[in-house]
């Protein structure tokens, strides 16, 4: 990534608080996030291609509640692909770890300075 470089991030998971929580902290770190809790229903993947479909994302970040239903994570991954083929999942061990995945995986250091 170049100096100055925007990085958008969605975050996925199952409890609004702790998705909430972290895409607050990345913005904190200059980075464009959005968080979404989903469940498994079909009114929630609608929500999903909605909102995967309003930017051209740079990374994903699942939860591990949705992670752990291996059906539902590989449905939400489609949903997410059909309408944003460049998105990249980032992978994190948890949501302490979601600002060390992102420096790692896109070669980085938080927090980003503006150009």
């Amino acid at each position: 990534m170049s100096e100055g470089a925007t990085i958008s991030i969605l975050v996925f998971g199952i409890d609004s608080a702790v998705t909430d929580k972290v895409s607050a902290r990345l913005q904190s770190q200059g980075v464009d996030a959005r968080s979404l809790a989903i469940s498994n229903t079909p009114e929630s993947d609608a929500e999903i291609q909605r909102v995967a479909g309003e930017k051209n994302w740079s990374g994903l970040i699942v939860g591990h509640g949705v992670r752990q239903d291996q059906e539902w994570f590989e449905r939400v991954m489609k949903i997410v692909n059909e309408v944003s083929p460049n998105i990249s999942t980032v992978n994190t061990k948890g949501p302490d770890d979601v600002e060390n995945a992102i420096e790692r995986h896109f070669n980085v250091k938080l927090p980003l300075t503006r150009a």
